[in-house]
């Protein structure tokens, strides 16, 4: 799994088109607009992206969006608002929300030892003097890393067309206990002299592994519950058994080759799906401030403190799975998502009250970032 995070960070945006209530899209005559469809055509027929689907959101749901290009290049199925994404590590705020729901109520504690809480030791065999808190794992500033995990991430950590048969308490316990099948030394940095940053999505699956320990009930069961059914959207699940009959974006990689569906065995990480009109559905969540349909389903208190930058000398950016990023003399927040193929983006700025989404299933060369930039920027001007 490969994460752009760094690449994109400070260039944002997407979308075209208002809605009308049939669900149709109307174009609007605008030449801001007219700008965002003509790059989108650039990252088809330029960059090659198979497909794309973007939107701009507000308070009252959707102002523009459009989608373009292929779901699935083979069959020649065109992708829509309905089109199924892999959303990758666009999951790893439902792991913060999880996270702070459990802070707020006295269950956990961001600066408390991760020891605290887990039925077996973690400790970092190069600075075993440590304290790897919550904090650490929520800013990607533990010491866990991801090098051993992507040597082995296709051969042992994602299963074609099924769901990963392990689960996250056994995964992460092969990972991070000495006893464990995977455990290396090389899944923790010589932090010894500070802090670094360092993406981690085994931390993350630690993370969400302490809410099952906290909460006593499994990763996916607790999220759904609390964060995606009050949203009443049908396509935002966590595995591939969960699919409701909608059409699916087939991932494919930079050379226009389709990779298939596939999962995870850190569903939690980046397991997450969905398409652009429930995705626009969690985009409006954030652009209220946690409340759907008048009724609080995160705590305002919760997406603040997510935003807020942890440790701004490892890094400038990084809230807790929230990034924080200056934009035009504001700050947007959000995450992206990347997995193998497939890949999303939300950005939300408050000031505006709006979010962007940009959805793709195609994987992009480096030197092709600046087209993705480009989108991203066009449609958070909008």
């Amino acid at each position: 799994m490969r994460n752009y995070c760094v690449a994109l960070l400070l260039l944002l945006a997407a979308g075209a088109c208002r809605k009308k209530d049939s669900g149709d899209t109307v174009p609007v005559p605008s030449q801001d607009t007219a700008r965002i469809t003509q790059q989108i055509t650039v990252l088809l027929n330029e960059v090659r992206i198979p497909g794309i689907a973007v939107a701009v959101v507000g308070p009252e749901g959707i102002i523009w969006s459009q989608t373009a290009g292929m779901a699935d290049v083979e069959k020649k199925i065109p992708i829509t608002a309905k089109t199924v994404f892999k959303l990758g590590s666009m999951a790893k705020p439902f792991i913060a929300f999880s996270v702070m729901q459990l802070v707020q109520s006295g269950k956990l504690s961001l600066d408390a030892n991760v020891n605290d809480y887990l039925p077996f030791k973690v400790s970092n065999p190069k600075n075993p003097g440590k304290v790897i808190t919550l904090q650490h794992l929520l800013s990607h500033s533990s010491g866990i890393v991801d090098k051993t995990y992507a040597g082995l991430v296709l051969e042992e950590f994602i299963a074609p067309e099924k769901d990963h048969p392990m689960t996250i308490a056994a995964f992460i316990r092969d990972m991070l206990d000495p006893a464990g099948k995977y455990y290396h030394p090389d899944t923790f940095l010589d932090d010894r002299a500070g802090a670094v940053y360092s993406y981690s999505n085994v931390g993350a699956t630690l993370a969400a592994y302490m809410v099952e320990c906290v909460s006593r009930e499994s990763f996916d069961t607790r999220t759904t519950r609390e964060f995606i059914a009050p949203l009443h959207t049908t396509t935002l699940v966590w595995h591939l058994r969960d699919y409701v009959s909608q059409p699916f974006a087939v991932p494919h990689d930079s050379n226009g080759q389709p990779l298939g569906n596939y999962s995870m065995v850190d569903y939690c990480t980046g397991g997450l799906h969905g398409n652009l009109a429930d995705m626009s559905v969690f985009a409006q969540l954030i652009v209220n401030r946690g409340v759907k349909d008048g009724k609080e389903v995160i705590a305002p208190a919760i997406l603040d403190a997510m935003g807020k930058v942890q440790y701004p000398e490892v890094k400038s950016t990084q809230g807790l799975f929230w990034e924080n990023v200056p934009f035009k003399n504001l700050h947007i927040y959000g995450h992206m998502g990347d997995v193998p193929g497939s890949h999303s983006m939300l950005y939300a700025n408050p000031s505006a009250k709006k979010a962007v989404i940009v959805l793709y299933n195609g994987d992009v060369k480096e030197a092709q970032f600046p087209e993705i930039n480009k989108l991203l920027n066009l449609l958070l001007e909008l």
